[in-house]
């Protein structure tokens, strides 16, 4: 609710204003005006309730809003995309058409945490695939992955302002310290998982297939973290979230069932996601609405695995319905990837509406800024099942597919005369750092990193970045381009209204169809093999490029993204386009060139024997001291057989035929593409 001391004078107002609208049937102009006058009366001391939901590797064909029904295939695509809640809010709010991301997970998480734009963050050296325990313990304020540690994150800026914080979900922008984990950037609670991804049901960090983990053991990724209580989420603390079923130690398929008894079924209530948005329905229902609150709720929807809960899975029940119900004569039958995306979608789409629904219940959701946004594009890899119609490419690529996102903002905050508006102008997801401090009354100038530069500057070390997220809401509102100078997407990719520059080589270069991927789809079928933290792949170059169709665009493909946003026709070999690619060239390298460049060492035996002596669960791993509150559970001895385990793999890592015999059996036992796409009539 709006601050009490500013409530008499507006309600005054507001009552005036009613009785002369009643008399003379005031038109919408003049409505418009009553609530500018409202929220100039409240703006000095009113700060809104914010609601940040982030969808995880969403595609831009997996928004209903961005689906038509111009033929009998995009009109099939669009009645399997069941997103009637992100639609409506969509209608009471502003669709964001030009949201850019990074192009996988990490570096925009880092991004919207930090403000930062993702050349300020330590790259690992190529081929490497998980760098979450690599450490130099030379720099112990740059040496890690992830976010450096003396950055401000954007939960201690709201914190300051006198928000309530709280993260629930993926984190994905590093953990080595206590200071890197949601808890040290200003949050007071957070209930998640630290890494990219994890198991829906076990909640173990390292399940895939394709990976083999450095620790030997798979580690349960799932923490608590508040005032009283920091580490893993134990069988107890499950029970209060609604899981009574112990999980550690077992394996469970994509139901949740026992592997080795498929008569052993978990309740809903166990799945990672009905807990989290437990904890979420929770922290809203608990709050005192006279004090903002900002939920940042990080779904691990849509990422693959797919695997879901009993009343979930009868979604797909009600998706084949609407499909049949559209009326469309040819219809493409079902792929495994493409039900799985679906159903992801529509179980998305209910936890966003009840979170609406708990809002709306507590009175808050008409003082709530709602901004939803996903973190990249879809995965274009037949096996993950993700469209970015008729966008090119997805994850992991510089192509739109890959970094132009779904993003809106919403709820009771947006003034009337917007809702129902798109937008048009750029906004990197970096942008809400500053647009959340501005909106809070708090500057994003980062002092804190600014500190810790004058020690950088004296011991010959890169410096931290400064704050390049811009406030936005005042451009969303007015309908300006806040960024129409150059933006550095990537190292190979820069955008500078309208045009576009990609260089090098780009995975997954193709468009793929409003239903994607269907039963002809050959691929891409790219699935690298993550061997203790390293890529590794049996294909040899050429078949390597074929296989993940890999365009390569040399020195620079240009576009003009306003006109052509399907990326079609370059345009760097038209010399009437030879200025600006050179000048795009030119500013790219510049661009570049101010990458950060921190060394962050290797992987770590600490973090491995850190998990060990907390029972299993993924966290900090340097500098800990008393940051856990949980006791130590391993006893020395057994903690020192671990470590002698972990030592000599450390030794056998460098044995290129250990490795090889390794990826080898992982890769056979990965499957087929057929297997994968599981067609169904």
């Amino acid at each position: 609710m709006r601050q009490a001391a500013m409530m008499p004078l507006t309600a005054f107002v507001v009552a005036g204003l009613s009785l002369s609208a009643g008399i003379c049937q005031a038109s919408q102009e003049y409505e418009n005006n009553v609530e500018l006058l409202q929220r100039k009366l409240t703006l000095q001391n009113f700060k809104p309730h914010v609601l940040l939901f982030v969808a995880d590797c969403m595609g831009w064909a997996g928004l209903g809003s961005h689906r038509t029904a111009e033929n009998s295939a995009e009109a099939q695509g669009k009645a399997e995309t069941q997103t009637p809640i992100l639609d409506n809010l969509i209608r009471d709010g502003v669709l964001l058409e030009r949201h850019y991301t990074g192009s996988s997970s990490i570096p925009s998480r880092q991004s919207l945490i930090s403000g930062r734009l993702p050349r300020e963050f330590a790259a690992p050296m190529a081929g490497v695939s998980n760098p979450t325990t690599f450490w130099n313990p030379e720099d112990n304020i740059s040496g890690f992955f992830g976010v450096p540690r003396n950055m401000t994150g954007i939960g201690s800026k709201l914190k300051q302002a006198g928000y309530a914080t709280h993260y629930v979900g993926k984190w994905a922008a590093g953990h080595a310290t206590p200071e890197q984990t949601p808890f040290g950037r200003g949050f007071d609670s957070f209930l998640g998982y630290l890494g990219a991804e994890n198991d829906y049901w076990s909640k173990q960090g390292d399940a895939e297939e394709f990976i083999r983990s450095i620790c030997v053991e798979k580690f349960q990724d799932f923490s608590l973290y508040n005032a009283t209580y920091r580490g893993g989420v134990d069988d107890t603390i499950a029970a209060e979230l609604g899981c009574e079923e112990r999980l550690k130690g077992k394996s469970f398929n994509k139901h949740g069932c026992n592997e080795e008894d498929p008569d052993d079924c978990l309740p809903d209530g166990c799945h990672e996601e009905s807990m989290l948005l437990e904890y979420a329905m929770r922290l809203i229902k608990n709050h005192d609405s006279s004090k903002p609150l900002f939920l940042t709720y990080s779904s691990h929807l849509v990422h693959v695995p797919y695997e879901f809960t009993a009343s979930a899975s009868k979604l797909e029940a009600d998706i084949q319905k609407s499909v049949k119900e559209s009326g469309i004569k040819e219809k493409l039958p079902w792929t495994s990837p493409r039900k799985g995306t679906a159903v992801s979608l529509a179980s998305m789409d209910s936890i966003m509406g009840r979170l609406v629904e708990a809002l709306k219940e507590h009175g808050m959701f008409e003082d709530t800024l709602v901004v939803f946004i996903s973190d990249n594009g879809g995965s274009v890899q037949v096996r993950s099942g993700a469209n970015n119609y008729p966008l090119k490419s997805g994850k992991f690529s510089e192509w739109e597919g890959g970094v132009r996102t779904n993003a809106f903002i919403s709820g009771g905050f947006i003034p009337a005369r917007h809702r129902g508006s798109s937008f048009h102008g750029v906004i990197h997801i970096a942008d809400w750092y500053a647009t959340l401090c501005s909106l809070a009354g708090v500057s994003h100038v980062d002092d804190v990193s600014a500190k810790a530069n004058e020690l950088l500057r004296l011991q010959g070390r890169p410096l931290l970045g400064e704050v390049e997220g811009r406030p936005q809401l005042q451009n969303i509102f007015s309908g300006i381009n806040g960024r129409p100078d150059a933006l550095h997407l990537s190292s190979s990719s820069l955008l500078k209204w309208p045009y576009k520059l990609v260089t090098g080589q780009q995975k997954y270069s193709f468009w793929p169809g409003p239903v994607f991927p269907n039963c002809s789809s050959d691929g891409p079928d790219d699935a690298p093999l993550d061997v203790y933290t390293h890529f590794f792949s049996f294909e040899n170059e050429s078949a390597r490029l074929e296989k993940d169709m890999v365009e390569d665009c040399g020195n620079g493909c240009l576009f003009n993204v306003e006109i052509d946003p399907s990326e079609r026709w370059d345009l760097s070999s038209h010399t009437d386009h030879n200025a600006v690619l050179s000048s795009l060239q030119a500013e790219l390298k510049l661009m570049n060139s101010k990458a950060f460049k921190a060394d962050i060492g290797h992987s770590r035996v600490q973090a491995c024997l850190q998990s060990f002596r907390q029972g299993g669960f993924v966290g900090p791993f340097v500098d800990v001291g008393d940051f856990y509150t949980t006791h130590q559970v391993a006893g020395e001895e057994e903690t020192e057989m671990y470590r002698q385990e972990l030592m000599q793999l450390q030794a056998r890592l460098r044995d290129e035929e250990f490795l090889n015999e390794t990826a080898r059996e992982m890769y056979e036992k990965m499957g087929s593409l057929s297997d994968e796409l599981g067609c169904f009539d």
